[in-house]
């Protein structure tokens, strides 16, 4: 199996969102929770997409997928779901990084079953 990335246009796309989502910290000064979330799962996101970047694994794209779904669920768990503008950065970026980390799983996966019909 080769180590292709499906889309590399995606792949960016998660990369720009988990940069968008850690930079978004610096808005949520009076919920630290929030900007802590945001910071670590920013950063984990923009690490991966870099990762798979480089060197493709479905590895990456499960943990990606992990993430987004952590970044929607997050605002509840941690208590901050009251203030609008974190639950609603969350919950749309996690929403996004989750839809892209799927679709590469699913591109890969049917790039990796037609290579082997041939």
């Amino acid at each position: 199996m080769k180590n292709i990335v499906p889309s590399k246009s995606l792949e960016w796309t998660n990369f720009i969102l988990g940069a968008c989502l850690a930079c978004c910290a610096l808005f949520f000064k009076d919920l630290p929770a929030a900007a802590w979330n945001a910071v670590i799962v920013g950063v984990l996101v923009a690490s991966f997409s870099a990762v798979a970047l480089s060197r493709y694994a479905a590895w990456v794209e499960w943990t990606n997928l992990s993430l987004g779904c952590w970044a929607i669920l997050a605002p509840f768990i941690l208590k901050f779901g009251s203030a609008a503008a974190p639950i609603w950065v969350h919950v749309t970026v996690g929403l996004c990084v989750a839809l892209v980390a799927a679709i590469q799983l699913i591109a890969s996966k049917k790039n990796a079953t037609g290579s082997t019909k041939s």
